[in-house]
């Protein structure tokens, strides 16, 4: 029975229980098609594909499905209702023929094979038709039918074989048909062969079968051979056959398990009916698969699929059924495996060919001794020395031999138990036994090492090979060049010189508690923590270490098999070092090691090169080259991406997914992976990283998740990478992953802030420099109206003001020195023309004053001057009546201080005018807000003029109105009659 096995039902996640094929593809997940769905399989989750009439690119079927490779390792699937090609990038289907088979209950539809353009398909009830593997394009062929038969069970079976199609078909009859059909001449051959299925197995071989029998066929000239093949003496009644080499094939029989038939000799070569520890069930097969690691895949009529992990590591443990198995003693011959038992639970010993065990109690004919062994070597070809730990408490062990010939157990002579009773003091907490080249035994009592020299079957000589005052003594060994090395509590002693003894320095003073000489002569010396390597120098060349080198560092024992390589037992299994390849290898209890506990000096290897190494549950026995690594490790294939734990929309199959992008608020991924390595699944580890996050590889151990919250715009790189059960490292996987950043993040954003900026900063440099030409300009402008304002304001002060004051002189000249005589009314008149000239002479310089005194006036304030103004004018005059309208608005509208004169210069001079010489009664003022231009007018219903009869007159105070006009940018509009009054109109343009 294989050990191992693993049974996968529809517990596990298959669709259905029986399966009609299996198949591996490029990526080595494994496809089975069974009788109720198709689903592939990572090594831990089984994937469905569910039919479904609404989706084009489903499974076009729910049953009977059977598989093809073909040359571009594209996977082909024909099935109960037709044919299919899987879309890898997709992980969907193109299904390339559907059609419903008429009165056909169960139809085993089959892949004949390719040629250079076609795939060759049988299909029941339709018949056979051939796929272009290039177009896809489905031809039918001059097998293809238009009859067919009702039946529960119909078939194709066959191969195509240098273009010739060998079928066998039962579409049509009841008994199947054996043709050979010549693709070139269409023509087929009946061949009177009664075969139900038949395989290609090489250039001149094919292997066919039917209920009973199997046939190996000539194929060029179509003799055979007939072999029957029976089951505890019945017939096999087999329902598949499938070719595995060249010379080899599998017949799966649905009652009797699996046949292994040799094509050379022609024979069965292994038979696998059950795989149950029991024996009680037999394996019900329908289908067999080997995948890439040499593991087998049985698949079951109602039991679902069967699991056969190859045997990379033949371990065969010995256990007793009566014991407890607590294993302290070894040694071995090439019929049996000796045990030496604790717990009073004496010598076991086990048949090498598997025959039953037995027990033996060994201190029967030795009372002083205990019935537990702790140690055994052997003394000659058929005695074994058996060390028993004393009856009584702090007595020596008791050395005892074991008659092999005849199964005696009888105590050694009295002068050795003495010898050792003297020795002893407070006893030993280690004991090992070993035989030296020259036939000497050496063991240790207390602080003495002793050797035992042989001098009859019972009868030693004992002796004090060296003292060892206040060590304990731990392990001993005898170099190949005669020295021994003694392992102590604290360190290790080596033999020189014929008898000299020194402490070898290590690092650090330790436990030695076993010890071997390599390939080399180097020294292994196991401690409670790790492993030092001596030279014969007596130099520490190596020290490996748990969690580097070792997965554990407690070494119970030591033993360097033939081909160099040391072996090693400790609290997690078996490791060896293999010099050749300076590696390490590892094995523990899922390997089939007798558990993952070993026990101190439990080991040893036979004649033959058989390890055997002692421990908590029995004894493990192996042949060191037949235990290989499996070098089989695929790349690891991503199942799931999740985004905030919602699978990630895409089109494509995950573990094809080259890169992802996703935008800043959606930062959250995660990853499932499987490594599709079938041997020991839960053996398989995991390795991954995040570059741009971690800065090393994450050892996951056998997890198969990995997640990252809230990773910063970026981009990233997801690796991750499986090893196999025995830590073979695969080739990573890659997925590149972009974190898009936010507008403002992101770097034509920057770029434009940059740009921005750096414009602004020249922007802001010229305006800089703009306005300080332009302050520099208003200066100096303002110096130049300052410099005008002052020029018109001198000119206004000489036209107004000197006139006036000229005529004050004149006056005052005259009434103070008259040229003639005057009357007093005359002087009078004098003086009141000299008093009013003085008086507008101050009004003139106060407006003035009050211009310049302003940086800014509004038409309102100056239209309220005017007002006042025209009140005292027509106060001193004859009364006119005055009226004043004034618009909206007039507040905002702002005049420069020479803006301001002007306008009240003009608007004084129409005023004066209207009222000294026009004879007017009325004299309207207006003021008006035109939209941020003003509008001034003055109006009277005097006697008006012509304007240019007034200029040839020689009045020039219209001229001196256009010229102040012309100055602040206005127009200025006279309109006037004779007799109907005057309207002057004073627009800014």
């Amino acid at each position: 029975m294989p050990g191992h096995s693993v049974n996968y039902t529809v517990t596990q996640g298959l669709p259905q229980n029986s399966i009609y094929d299996i198949i591996q593809d490029k990526r080595n997940f494994l496809w089975i098609g069974t009788a109720g769905g198709l689903c592939r399989f990572d090594g831990y989750q089984f994937h469905t594909y569910a039919m479904s009439e609404k989706n084009p690119k489903a499974i076009s079927s729910y049953k009977e499905f059977r598989f093809h490779i073909d040359k571009e390792d594209r996977l082909w699937i024909v099935s109960f209702n037709g044919i299919s090609l899987y879309n890898e990038l997709t992980d969907d289907f193109n299904n390339l023929l559907t059609y419903k088979p008429q009165g056909v209950v169960m139809a085993e539809n089959h892949f004949f094979g390719e040629d250079q353009q076609f795939i060759w398909i049988g299909l029941c009830s339709y018949g056979i038709v051939k796929v272009d593997k290039q177009t896809l394009r489905v031809h039918h062929t001059s097998l293809t039918r238009s009859t067919h038969r009702s039946s529960n069970d119909v078939s194709y079976h066959g191969f195509l074989d240098n273009n010739r199609l060998w079928v066998i078909d039962n579409n049509e009859s009841a008994r199947p048909v054996f043709y050979i059909y010549d693709i070139a001449r269409q023509q087929a051959d009946t061949i009177p062969l009664p075969v139900t299925n038949i395989v290609n197995m090489n250039d001149s071989m094919a292997l066919g079968m039917d209920s009973k029998n199997v046939f190996l066929i000539n194929k060029k000239t179509l003799l055979y051979s007939k072999m029957p093949v029976m089951a505890d003496g019945a017939h096999h009644n087999s329902i598949s056959l499938f070719r595995r080499t060249a010379n080899s094939a599998v017949l799966c029989s649905q009652k009797n398990g699996v046949f292994y038939i040799n094509t050379q000799p022609f024979s069965v070569a292994r038979r696998i009916t059950h795989t149950d520890r029991e024996g009680k069930k037999v394996l019900s097969a329908r289908s067999f698969f080997e995948d890439r690691s040499g593991n087998t895949w049985i698949g079951m009529t109602g039991e679902g699929l069967e699991k056969i992990p190859y045997p990379y590591k033949t371990f065969r443990n010995f256990r007793s059924a009566t014991t407890r198995n607590n294993v302290f003693g070894i040694a071995a011959d090439a019929a049996s495996v000796y045990t030496g038992m604790w717990w009073a639970e004496g010598l076991n010993i086990f048949s090498r060919n598997g025959k039953p065990d037995q027990n033996i109690t060994v201190n029967k004919a030795a009372p002083q001794a205990s019935n537990s062994v702790i140690t055994i070597t052997p003394v000659a070809e058929n005695r074994l020395m058996l060390l028993a730990p004393a009856a009584r408490k702090n007595d020596a062990h008791v050395p005892l031999i074991y008659q092999k010939t005849n199964g005696t157990i009888r105590p050694v002579n009295k002068e050795v138990t003495d010898f050792l009773q003297a020795h002893w003091g407070s006893g030993n907490l280690r004991n090992f036994l070993y035989k030296e080249a020259k036939g000497n035994l050496v063991l240790n009592a207390g602080e003495y090492l002793v050797r035992l020299t042989p001098s009859g079957e019972t009868h030693f000589t004992p002796a004090v090979i060296r003292h060892f005052p206040g060590e304990t003594i731990a392990s001993g060994f005898t170099h190949s060049n005669g020295e021994r090395w003694v392992g102590t509590f604290t360190g290790v002693f080596k033999e020189y010189d014929g008898g000299k003894w020194k402490r070898v320095a290590l690092p650090e003073d330790k436990e030695i508690k076993s010890m071997c000489e390599d390939g080399d002569g180097n020294m292994w010396l196991g401690t409670n923590h790790d492993i030092y390597v001596v030279s014969r120098e007596l130099k520490t060349i190596a020290h490996y270490t748990e969690g580097k080198e070792l997965v554990n560092g407690h070494i119970y024992a030591i033993i360097r098999d033939r081909f160099n390589n040391i072996w090693f037992s400790h609290n997690k299994g078996l490791s060896v070092y293999r010099p050749k390849e300076k590696t390490f290898e590892h094995y523990n209890e899922q390997d089939g090691l007798q558990s993952n506990e070993f026990n101190v000096s439990a080991s040893f290897a036979a004649e033959d090169g058989t390890l055997f190494f002692g421990g908590t549950n029995g004894v493990t026995g192996f042949r060191p080259e037949q235990v290989a690594q499996n070098r089989n490790t695929p790349t690891v294939n991503i199942t799931s991406i999740k985004v905030f734990d919602e699978p990630l929309q895409t089109d494509t199959a995950y573990w094809l997914v080259p890169e992802i992008r996703l935008p800043f608020n959606r930062n959250t991924i995660s990853f499932e992976f499987a490594l599709p390595e079938f041997t020991r699944e839960t053996g398989n580890r995991y390795q991954f990283m995040l570059s741009g996050v971690d800065d090393h590889w994450i050892n996951a151990a056998d997890r198969r998740f990995a997640r990252y919250a809230g990773l910063q715009p970026g981009r990233y790189i997801f690796r991750v990478k499986g090893a196999n059960s025995d830590g073979i490292w695969g080739s990573e996987r890659n997925i590149s992953i972009t974190i898009i950043p936010p507008f403002w993040q992101r770097t034509w954003f920057r770029l434009l802030i940059i740009a921005s900026v750096l414009l602004t900063a020249i922007g802001t440099g010229i305006a800089v420099q703009k306005w300080r030409q332009r302050k520099t300009f208003r200066k100096l402008e303002l110096q130049h109206k300052i410099q005008l304002e002052r020029e018109r304001i001198s000119r206004d002060l000489h036209d107004n003001v000197g006139t006036q004051l000229s005529l004050i002189s004149k006056h005052l000249e005259e009434a103070v020195d008259p040229r003639e005589a005057v009357s007093e009314s005359d002087r009078m008149y004098n003086l009141r023309n000299i008093s009013q000239t003085s008086k507008e002479v101050i009004f003139t310089l106060r407006e003035t004053i009050w211009a310049l005194n302003r940086d800014k006036i509004s038409l309102e304030e100056m239209f309220d001057k005017l007002k006042v103004f025209a009140q005292k004018l027509n106060n001193a005059a004859a009364g006119c009546q005055l009226t004043f309208h004034e618009g909206e608005n007039t507040d905002s509208l702002i005049l420069g201080p020479s803006e301001a004169i002007h306008l009240f210069r003009i608007s004084q001079e129409a005023i004066a005018n209207s009222l000294k010489y026009a004879n007017a009664t009325k004299l309207d003022l207006e003021c008006y807000n035109d939209k941020g231009h003003y509008r001034l007018i003055v109006a009277d219903n005097g006697i008006g003029f012509i304007h240019a009869a007034r200029r040839a007159d020689g009045h020039y105070g219209l001229d001196n109105m256009q010229h102040r006009c012309d100055e602040i940018g206005c127009t200025l509009t006279i309109d006037t009659r004779p007799g109907k009054g005057t309207v002057i109109t004073i627009r800014k343009k």
